[in-house]
């Protein structure tokens, strides 16, 4: 890839709250980039991204799908993200990856909770992004208020681009700020063709002014803009241009583009404004790693001429084979080169490497600096994985997902069924890490864990559908966590005779609470404290060493896993023995459970962020049905004619709202839940769910 065609690519993604429209965006890209020469709408069940059956029956986005097109000499690699909470890892994920993101707001709702979710997770990652307000053609359409949300509520600094020529039916186009010219688009070829027009008179005041605060907008976070601003100079839209696209670049200013999808307005600006606006490759600060071995902190520079340098983000578990998506951070791979794997120390050859176009692929010869693509037919591959030059290692850091907080019990119907399954869901949770499995060690049942009721269901469908499993499913329950209330320390010793050889080691653990920030779960689980006992051992042995003990806090005395604890290892002896491994994992095993014994278990259960929209006259009964279910009622207000109610409800007490709620809203109530935090539960409320 030239270095001309690498200015020329852009990686982005598509976010927003579940029904904004993000969906229906990403299709007229699409057409409108002459793609498809037929919409498909989510609607009618024929969306190119929301190519699943699943997808297709339920109107949402479950997975993320992604493509390649060209617009305007440019390489563009899409990724539809889904908007539902439950599927909130496909997010994290893509945003781990991607070098900026489309978020998609509707003019009607504002933002929502998914959207301030995906909002944070943009910002996590440092994605520039750009907005667009969609659903401006609806009754009740606002773009003014909800920028000003997008300001208030996420903290941005949105600047108007384009603005709407009226509202709701009376929607007929945008205006191009920068240029000061109206943009209409032709129905008839679904918005591919557009009229420029001139400002109408009684409209040019407004135009100017909105101009006017966009130019001292992007001049206050752009010196050498500020410069011309002060001095009263003429500012062309190239000068603009650039300006906006250095802050944009910098996360100091976000574009905001104003339109409706499903009827065509206003997609082609965000196009350009994708192309104008979001960084290239070449654009992106260079990815940090380490040396697998050494530990040493490394960089690969976003350039063909560096080591190879790759990270796996996703895996597609198929009935027939596994795709493995790859985000190529450096360097180029033929077909016939072979990478390596630090985790597992494996050279692999990618010899199937394809292009992604939704439901389809198409082949290609190497991957290159930049690139988004998938290989097939990899062994002992997962998602976080690190792929790279041989001769030059780097370990990039894996993707952190968030923690489940449901649990279902599967059976299969037979033994050679529970086989399969066994073998299915393992290549699911390959795909999904958000998925979790573990045998029940009182019942021994089969247990999956996951992000919500709908995260379940979908596995469900997908077990029967794909992969001709029919298991019997339990009725969902609460994932509970353990921490501990107090320190607490523990020894271990170990001493056995292996051959000849009298093999023994002894260890000392201390356990103590690790106090965070509430809702922030940004934190690993388990914290392994730096030690001055483990200076001496190898810096590969030290990272052993941490997942022995990261593995021992699986599961607590209530045999749930523990979670906010710090973990020190005090001291630690060994023997002589032909693999030191084996006594330094039995000892550090028997501490820390003595230790984790000594410092008193506490259970806790997931705790919601709950948001509700009502009617004003059913205010009062969902107000009084949530003080019921232990819900934390924080703030109520009013968003347009609709009572909103926020807050905090414990995830046991809220399975089965959906119909509660339409039951005393007379369907009219709408609700979402995302996960916030854990908290103490007794222990008597644990054992009821």
């Amino acid at each position: 890839m030239s270095d001309e065609a690498l200015r020329r690519l852009r990686n982005i993604g598509i976010i927003a709250h579940i029904d904004a429209g993000k969906t229906t965006v990403t299709e007229r890209f699409l057409n409108i980039a002459g793609v498809t020469h037929k919409v498909g709408e989510v609607h009618d069940g024929e969306a190119v991204m929301d190519f699943r059956p699943d997808e297709r029956e339920r109107g949402i986005t479950i997975a993320a799908a992604a493509i390649s097109f060209d617009w305007k000499g440019h390489r563009i690699n899409l990724i539809d993200t889904p908007g539902h909470v439950d599927f909130t890892a496909e997010v994290e994920r893509s945003l781990r990856v991607l070098d900026g993101a489309v978020v998609v707001f509707s003019g009607v709702e504002g933002v929502e909770p998914q959207s301030e979710t995906v909002w944070r997770q943009a910002d996590r990652y440092r994605v520039p992004r750009l907005a667009f307000i969609n659903k401006l053609d609806r009754v009740g359409a606002d773009h003014e208020r909800v920028i000003e949300e997008i300001r208030t509520d996420l903290g941005a600094n949105a600047l108007f681009v384009t603005i709407p020529l009226g509202l709701e039916d009376r929607l007929e186009g945008v205006i191009d700020l920068l240029r000061r010219r109206v943009l209409v688009f032709d129905p008839a070829t679904h918005g591919r063709e557009v009229e420029e027009r001139d400002v109408p008179a009684e409209l040019a005041p407004v135009v100017e002014a909105r101009r006017e605060q966009l130019v001292e907008g992007v001049a206050e976070q752009v010196e050498w803009l500020a410069d011309k601003f002060l001095a009263e100079e003429e500012i062309s839209v190239d000068e603009l241009e650039r300006a906006i696209r250095e802050a944009t670049l910098a996360g100091r200013v976000v574009p905001v583009f104003c339109g409706a999808a499903l009827r065509d307005v206003g997609i082609n600006p965000v196009l350009d404004g994708v192309c104008a606006y979001l960084p290239a490759p070449d654009d992106v600060p260079a990815i940090r790693g380490h040396h697998p071995e050494t530990g040493e902190q490394i960089e690969r520079r976003p350039s063909p001429d560096e080591p190879f340098c790759a990270l796996v983000f996703k895996v597609v578990a198929a009935p027939n084979t596994d795709f493995f998506w790859l985000r190529v951070y450096s360097g180029r791979l033929g077909r016939e080169d072979r990478c390596w794997n630090p985790r597992t120390g494996v050279r692999l050859r990618l010899r199937q490497l394809v292009r992604l176009l939704a439901d389809r692929t198409a082949p290609v010869r190497s991957c290159e600096t930049g690139d988004i693509l998938a290989a097939q037919g990899l062994k002992n591959v997962q998602t976080g994985d690190t792929l790279c030059d041989p001769d030059h290692p780097i370990l990039l850091e894996p993707i952190a997902f968030p923690e489940t907080v449901v649990s279902v019990a599967v059976e299969a119907r037979t033994a050679a069924e529970r086989d399969k399954l066994l073998e299915v869901v393992e290549r699911l949770q390959r795909e999904d890490p958000t998925l979790r499995c573990h045998t029940d060690e009182e019942t021994g049942q089969l247990l999956l864990s996951g992000m919500g009721e709908l995260h379940l269901d979908v596995v469900r469908q997908r077990l029967e559908r794909e992969f001709r499993i029919a298991a019997r499913f339990g009725r969902p329950r609460v994932s509970y966590r353990e921490t501990v209330a107090g320190p607490g320390r523990g020894e271990g010793r170990f001493e056995k005779k292996i051959g000849d050889t009298l093999v023994t080691a002894r260890a000392a653990v201390t356990v103590e609470p690790r106090p965070r920030a509430a809702g922030d779960r940004s934190l690993p689980p388990v914290e392994i404290a730096e030690s001055p006992a483990l200076a001496t051992f190898p810096p590969a042995m030290r990272q052993e060493i941490a997942e022995i003990l990261a593995s021992g806090c699986e599961s607590g005395a209530w045999g749930y896993p523990v979670v906010d604890v710090r973990v020190r290892v005090d001291d630690l002896e060994v023997g002589d023995a032909p693999d030191p491994l084996v006594p330094i994992s039995a000892s550090l095993t028997m501490a820390l459970r003595q230790a984790l014994d000594a410092a008193g278990a506490v259970i806790l259960e997931p705790i919601m962020r709950l948001e509700v929209r009502t009617p004003e006259p059913f205010l009062g009964a969902v107000v009084k049905d949530l003080s019921a279910r232990r819900a934390e009622i924080r703030e109520t207000g009013m968003h347009g004619d609709l009572a909103v109610v926020r807050g905090f409800a414990p995830l046991a007490e809220m399975f089965g709202y959906s119909t509660h709620l339409r039951s005393l809203t007379q369907g009219r109530g709408t609700f979402s839940l995302e996960p916030f935090d854990y908290s103490p539960v007794e222990e008597k409320d644990a054992a009821l769910h």
